[in-house]
């Protein structure tokens, strides 16, 4: 007995049609009939084979990871995922990657340099008598005057200490804006495309401890795989649940699957991951792709 027939005859058993399976997983009838059958080759890929068949094994109250060790020389495991490697590779070719060059990065400490040598050489032409029109000799013998010779001048020798003064920083500012620059993290995510109830996002970021939140209002169920299609949360999500944070600094990409968009949110170290607005309207579940680029 395959693995097909044996979930219809568990769904028999239970009296349940294939409307009523569709009901309660929102899989479509025809990829339902297609696994009773075992015609996989209708399938989108190996990998809805195997979330379909598990969301089948758990409305009929079938243990998914067992039954799919059981029959695993049925199914097609060995086959690649072309179609989530495709999504993958449209939505990086799609999308033109813009880089700041790395000059434009020091030009504001180059400008403040450029400031301070400024005012240094202003201060300094002003106290070697640059802009008054005097002979720089005719100030020297004029300060060589006694006090008491009339209409003397008397001028006092550069005051050092104000150059030194002058050398550094005048608003400190450049070495803690540097600093500020250095230490400053970033997170970005962008919604690539949408159709057919699939979601591709691009997520940018310069943070190494990547945490993804879900959180709910209502019951969601939840399917949330790594970019090797290793399952990390495999349950319904409820408000009393909720919210569930999964570490994913180590992944590539992240795949969730759910249903009841209208009460569902996700956010990335504290970043809301913004769903379309024609979702607003929709109970079917959806299939959402998170590409993550340091």
């Amino acid at each position: 007995m395959g693995i097909g027939e044996r979930l219809k005859q568990e769904r028999e058993a239970k009296n349940l049609t294939l409307n009523d399976i569709q009901k309660q997983t929102k899989i479509q009838t025809r990829y339902l009939n297609a696994i009773e059958e075992e015609k996989f080759e209708v399938m989108p890929g190996s990998f809805y084979v195997r979330a379909f068949i598990k969301e089948y094994a758990t409305v009929l109250e079938l243990d998914p990871e067992a039954l799919m060790t059981e029959y695993e020389s049925d199914l097609p495991f060995d086959k690649e995922e072309k179609v989530v490697l495709s999504r993958v590779n449209s939505s990086k070719k799609n999308k033109a990657v813009t880089k700041t060059p790395v000059v434009f990065s020091f030009l504001p400490s180059v400008i403040v340099v450029l400031l301070v040598i400024g005012i240094i050489v202003i201060v300094w032409l002003f106290r070697q008598g640059a802009f008054d029109g005097n002979d720089p000799n005719t100030s020297d013998q004029l300060t060589e005057q006694t006090d008491e010779s009339p209409g003397s001048e008397v001028r006092m020798p550069p005051d050092n200490g104000g150059d030194e003064q002058t050398n550094d920083d005048p608003d400190g500012t450049s070495e803690d804006s540097d600093t500020q620059q250095e230490t400053e993290t970033e997170t970005s995510i962008t919604l690539d495309s949408f159709a057919d109830n699939d979601l591709n996002y691009t997520l940018e970021t310069n943070e190494e401890q990547l945490t993804l939140v879900l959180e709910t209002t209502g019951q969601n169920w939840i399917d949330l795989q790594n970019e090797n299609g290793e399952s990390f949360v495999y349950e319904t999500l409820t408000a009393n649940n909720s919210p569930i944070e999964v570490d994913i600094s180590d992944f590539k990409q992240v795949y969730v699957k759910f249903g009841e968009p209208l009460s569902v949110s996700f956010s990335v170290n504290g970043t809301p991951i913004e769903l379309p607005a024609e979702l607003s309207d929709s109970t079917i579940p959806q299939e959402m792709w998170i590409n993550i680029v340091k």
